[in-house]
């Protein structure tokens, strides 16, 4: 119901938006697109972070083969049948086409050759050395150019700063989003919010936090049974049902190690990097070479990973006494994530953390088998 909600709610605001002339620009959702270029630019930026089912897969087969990527299929279900929902979708300008992954280059590519909707493109390095950089500059630069073709003037620096900090003040509330005492469900509810409507949203979250830090304050706390769990790898996307399994198998999320989750609110800029240069392109570049725990083919990239969930899990088990387990969720045919699964599974166990890979796609007969198999994880641990 949240859902439904949510998405009538953003449908509106869509609508609004370009009623006031704004123009939307779409895109997959990952840690190397400069929203903040886009907002300064005037444009809504649009992240495509919506779950899919059977239908919507099965009508993507007339673009993409069945052995692709079960959230690319459902992103480009959606432009095909466009649900009630998501008329949204028909109001969207361009789509922003980057090389995140296979996927992304396909769907943005499908979208712009088969639904009317304009291509811009942003290629994105695999690595951080000096070439990589470099070269990332001369992506952002390019993008900034077309955003000012589109526009008919230039985007001054001072606008993208002012953007950068008004997400960055976002990034931070909803930093403490994560560590209130609120079930895994709304903190995800808040986040994919969050990724939809951005700053704009500023204030609800203030009051939120408020709320909830009034209420924790004012009840006694109660024990509760649930098993603790991270959740990493792929995103829950808005639609998905996996989040009610898990709760209702008896887990509890206690923190969200994903594009929607931590990596998201990570990003976050120290005044001391922010007035370190007069040039926001640099400040781009920055926070792309510290990224270092991003999902993205960087070097080391996984030993990354490992090396931040321990810590992570070894400092909880000190603070709350309890020793977390780890659900990674791999939507299927995404290579991005499940070449590295049984490796990430091997390494944390070898630690004696527990780990649950969960691959699979939105197929609504598997939600009994998904159920089984997170049931039986929930006993073991």
């Amino acid at each position: 119901m949240k859902s439904l909600e949510l998405l009538s709610e953003y449908s509106n605001y869509l609508e609004e938006q370009k009623l006031e002339g704004k123009k939307i620009i779409a895109f997959m959702s990952h840690d190397s697109i400069p929203e903040e270029l886009i907002d300064a630019a005037g444009f809504i930026p649009l992240r495509l972070i919506f779950a899919g089912n059977d239908d919507l897969m099965n009508a993507s087969h007339d673009y993409l083969p069945p052995s692709t990527c079960s959230f690319a299929q459902s992103c480009i279900g959606y432009f095909a049948r466009k649900p009630n929902l998501y008329k949204f979708l028909e109001l969207v300008d361009y789509i922003l086409l980057s090389n995140h992954c296979v996927s992304d280059i396909c769907v943005s590519e499908i979208i712009s050759d088969n639904f009317n909707v304009e291509r811009l493109n942003l290629y994105v390095p695999y690595t951080r050395n000096e070439s990589a950089i470099k070269y990332y500059k001369i992506e952002l630069e390019n993008l900034r150019k077309e955003l000012e073709n589109i526009i008919g003037h230039e985007i001054p620096d001072q606008k993208i700063k002012e953007s950068i900090d008004k997400y960055n003040l976002f990034k931070k509330k909803l930093a403490e989003i994560e560590k209130l005492e609120i079930s895994g469900s709304q903190k995800l509810e808040i986040f994919q919010k969050a990724i939809l409507f951005g700053p704009k949203i500023l204030n609800e979250i203030e009051k939120l936090i408020q709320k909830n830090r009034e209420i924790t304050s004012n009840d006694s706390q109660t024990e509760s049974n649930n098993k603790k769990v991270i959740f990493t790898g792929c995103s829950i996307f808005l639609g998905d049902y996996l989040m009610d399994l898990i709760e209702e198998s008896g887990g509890e999320i206690v923190f969200f190690n994903t594009w929607i989750g931590h990596n998201y609110i990570s990003q976050i800029y120290s005044d001391k990097i922010l007035n370190s240069t007069d040039d926001p392109i640099d400040l781009f570049l920055y926070r792309f070479k510290t990224n270092i725990y991003g999902d993205h083919s960087v070097p080391d990239s996984l030993d990354n990973e490992i090396s931040y969930l321990e810590t992570f899990i070894n400092e909880y088990q000190k603070e709350n006494g309890e020793k977390l387990a780890v659900i990674n969720h791999v939507i299927k045919f995404c290579d991005h994530f499940s070449l590295f699964q049984s490796t990430l599974k091997e390494r944390l166990q070898n630690k004696g953390i527990q780990v649950l890979n969960l691959e699979r796609d939105y197929s609504r007969a598997n939600r009994g088998q998904l159920s089984t198999r997170i049931e039986a994880f929930m006993e073991m641990i």
